[in-house]
């Protein structure tokens, strides 16, 4: 991706980094036992581990990773819970809400993303699903661990419906995220070039 910014990519699990890593062809890039990071050409990722306390520790490695003088663009991309959306598809989150009232507005640079909508951010997997609501338990805290130094339109959350009403959560295991992230790359990859263009 040449010519393009910096992209800083955040997930929480492994199954949902491997597609991105073959797609990009990351390299890991420090030893076993810390944050898992993988790097190309303008691209680096970080794998958080799931759950809010996971996010800011792995949102402070990639910027003190990331090369200096560089405006990075951030996306957070991983698997949410949908109250109307089939398993598969692909979700912008255009709003970021927490239960507490929080909420942050973002705004896609790209059409093609057919799905946009709000995401909630919540402390433990949901087993009652709102209608055109979505579901993560991340991506409040990704954001808030940027905003203080980050311009909202260079901040990303791009989620896979991973489970719905007629499909709970009990039903995710890591074979299945993989494959739901490797049906929707070539979409993923699309978005990622159109956000790292420069200007």
């Amino acid at each position: 991706m040449q010519n393009s910014r910096q992209l800083n990519l955040l997930t929480a699990l492994p199954a949902e980094a491997k597609p991105l890593i073959k797609c990009f062809a990351l390299q890991r890039h420090q030893p076993v036992g810390s944050i898992p990071l993988y790097k190309a050409q303008g691209i680096q990722l970080a794998v958080s581990g799931p759950g809010l306390k996971s996010i800011p520790p792995a949102v402070s490695y990639l910027h003190e990773m990331t090369p200096k003088g560089s405006h990075p663009v951030w996306l957070n991309l991983g698997i949410c819970g949908h109250g109307s959306l089939a398993i598969g598809e692909l979700l912008y989150a255009d709003q970021v809400l927490t239960p507490d009232g929080l909420s942050w507005k973002l705004h896609s640079p790209l059409a093609s993303v057919a799905n946009h909508g709000p995401l909630t951010c919540v402390s433990s997997p949901q087993a009652v699903y709102q209608p055109e609501m979505a579901y993560d338990m991340e991506s409040s805290g990704f954001i808030a661990s940027l905003t203080p130094t980050t311009p909202l339109d260079s901040v990303h959350v791009l989620k896979v419906v991973s489970d719905n009403p007629e499909n709970g959560f009990e039903t995710i295991n890591a074979k299945r995220v993989n494959k739901l992230i490797t049906d929707q790359i070539s979409r993923i990859r699309e978005f990622i070039v159109k956000v790292s263009e420069d200007g």
